[in-house]
């Protein structure tokens, strides 16, 4: 090989290693860099993981949770059935007037609604003096169903009822009307803010009826 031969070649190869060496300046050397960069992650990219979706706990169209109870009707006692609260517990209940006429639209002494047991008396002017809760087909009704103010529970027996409220600042015995025929025993307790008399069977523990009134109205 020539002169001019040799030094062509050792140009070729000084620029080979030149070449070489730059490269290893810009390249990756990390092993996993050998197959390819991999893009970076990006604000709402595939290699970010998605934000959580936030639930709605309001969906729009849906109805809400049920209310665990209805509302205790000892509210009514001593307020007038013009009050817009009366009668939102009145519809409520599907309390309506015995006349038959809206409700607050007149002073009907007395609203009922047998489907739920339930019975509202009130004076000339309108105010509510007593709720009737109705049990075992009392006058008619469908038995009351729900928890009976004061805590007394959903147990509709005497046993029960003394066993939740204690024993009964009142009581009387069982007695026979001339034209209505027997009656059983009776119970009366004065609670916080208002008074609970329980009418019971012939047999002495299977509960008729409550009616729930002011302390200082008699049941």
């Amino acid at each position: 090989m020539g002169f001019f031969e040799r030094r062509a070649e050792h140009s070729r190869a000084a620029g080979e290693h030149s070449r070489a060496a730059g490269e290893g300046l810009t390249r990756p050397v990390r092993p996993e860099d050998r197959y390819g960069t991999k893009p970076g992650p990006r604000p709402g990219g595939l290699h970010e993981p998605a934000p959580a979706r936030r639930s709605n706990g309001d969906p729009v169209g849906l109805p809400g949770p049920r209310p665990g109870g209805r509302t205790d009707l000892t509210e009514l006692l001593g307020r007038t059935v013009l009050e817009a609260r009366v009668q939102q517990v009145c519809r409520e209940y599907g309390l309506i007037p015995r006349s038959g006429a809206a409700v607050g639209s007149g002073l009907s002494r007395s609203y009922l609604s047998r489907d739920a047991g339930v019975e509202l008396a009130a004076d000339t002017h309108g105010m509510v003096t007593a709720v009737f809760l109705h049990f075992h087909g009392d006058d008619g009704f469908t038995s009351f169903h729900g928890e009976i103010p004061g805590g007394a529970g959903c147990v509709h027996r005497r046993t029960h009822l003394r066993a939740a409220l204690g024993h009964p600042d009142e009581q009387g015995d069982p007695y026979r009307d001339r034209f209505l025929g027997d009656y059983g025993p009776w119970d009366r307790w004065t609670l916080a803010g208002f008074a609970l008399h329980a009418q019971f069977a012939a047999d002495g523990d299977r509960l008729e009826r409550i009616t729930l009134t002011l302390p200082d109205r008699p049941g």
